[in-house]
């Protein structure tokens, strides 16, 4: 944090809880660019998934289970960062079309795909 002083005399305020106004986050897509270049240079999906965990604001990576994939993920179909909502924009990895997904809730592709889900 910057050395700020307020209006009173105090020093390192943080100005947006001083004020009551939280700091505007970017959005999935704006951050588009930056997690494609994560993905991309990652060589791990895992490692991947972890770091955009923290540059979006996400509260963890967490699975979805399904189908059988394979010995690795055995019936993880998807893994995806939780922003907190079903429906929210998120990072998600498919493993068995194993396909990213940018700016996606994980609520829309399970409902898609029921039957795989065994909704």
């Amino acid at each position: 944090m910057t050395d700020i002083t307020d209006a009173f005399g105090r020093h390192d305020v943080d100005i947006p809880n001083y004020w009551g106004a939280k700091p505007v986050k970017p959005s999935i897509d704006e951050l588009k660019p930056q997690i494609k270049k994560i993905i991309k240079e990652s060589g791990s999906i895992d490692y991947a998934l972890d770091v955009i965990n923290k540059l979006i604001g996400g509260y963890g990576v967490e699975s979805i289970r399904g189908e059988w994939v394979d010995h690795y993920y055995q019936d993880i179909n998807l893994l995806y960062v939780n922003k907190g909502d079903t429906y929210e924009p998120t990072v998600i990895y498919d493993t068995m079309k194993k396909k990213w997904y940018i700016g996606v809730s994980w609520g829309d592709i399970v409902e898609k795909e029921s039957k795989r889900f065994d909704i």
